[in-house]
């Protein structure tokens, strides 16, 4: 796998990624933290490394330097560019690998999920119909195969904490509600390159400037 602390982001396409208005998608393999370093460390310095992909991803859309943006860094609040709000952001760690969004003209939400172990279906199917489109946690019963379910649940997850994080919003249990906040946010599988597809899936979520939220 690809893992150097100083490779570049990998732009990966999605269905509708050529439309007007569209997100940018980038995949980028987490640094190597020193050996010995708690989990929380090696996330620390994937974070940092993923937030200055970002930075000067965006300052060459802007024709700036990248020491120029400045990213707020609230936890559990979508990354924003000061100055610059109208531009969406979104970043998703896991495993290894960061995952980058840009939208020039609206909000979007990215995420990466590992494919969870399939000895752990019966769990995740208690959470899909806890959080997930009704319709979708249905359309998960019908994968009977363990192995195949999981890749399906991965996807599907993926999928929803992009629309989630598209419109701020944090994990909760499934609502009328949510359903009408989450109406217009587009999503779909993000293309992933081979060293980073084999055990993950990934989703971009998006919704035009001025359609509410």
């Amino acid at each position: 796998m690809v893992s150097e602390g100083n490779a570049q982001p990998t732009r990966c396409g999605f269905a509708g990624d050529e439309a007007p208005g569209a997100p940018r998608v980038y995949v980028l393999p987490a640094p190597v933290a020193p050996a010995g370093a708690p989990p929380e460390a090696a996330r620390r310095l994937a974070r940092q490394h993923a937030r200055a992909a970002l930075r000067s991803l965006l300052a060459h859309d802007l024709g700036c330097a990248p020491e120029a943006i400045d990213l707020s860094d609230t936890r559990g609040q979508p990354v924003r560019a000061a100055g610059h709000e109208r531009i969406g952001l979104s970043i998703s760690h896991e495993h290894a690998l960061s995952l980058l969004a840009l939208c020039p003209d609206g909000a979007v939400g990215v995420d990466v999920v590992r494919v969870p172990a399939a000895s752990d279906a019966d769990e995740l199917r208690r959470a899909a119909h806890l959080f997930l489109e009704p319709n979708m946690a249905a359309a998960l019963d019908q994968e009977a195969h363990e192995a195949t379910f999981s890749i399906a649940f991965a996807a599907a997850w993926a999928a929803h904490e992009a629309r989630l994080k598209c419109i701020g919003q944090p994990l909760v249990e499934w609502s009328s509600a949510l359903s009408a906040r989450l109406a217009g946010v587009r999503s779909a599988a993000v293309e992933l390159p081979p060293w980073a597809a084999a055990d993950h899936v990934a989703a971009v979520a998006w919704r035009a400037a001025g359609l509410g939220g």
